[in-house]
């Protein structure tokens, strides 16, 4: 799946995410910059090729099914 493409943060990023958490809310909980929450949202993106959050949680729920 391309899952398998993402680093182990990048799926930390994603998971929060799918859990609703906003950009700044995953700085904080990881302890990084937003800046740096908002890069690997934009390689997430680049990676399972969607270009919005709500599509980033459907393609993550999807795998679940």
């Amino acid at each position: 799946m391309k899952n398998g493409l993402l680093t182990r943060r990048e799926n930390e990023v994603a998971n929060l995410a799918k859990q609703g958490f906003a950009d700044l809310e995953i700085a904080m909980y990881l302890e990084i910059s937003p800046h740096t929450a908002k890069n690997h949202l934009k390689q997430i993106y680049k990676k399972l090729e969607v270009n919005t959050r709500a599509k980033l949680v459907a393609l993550l729920n999807q795998q679940l099914d």
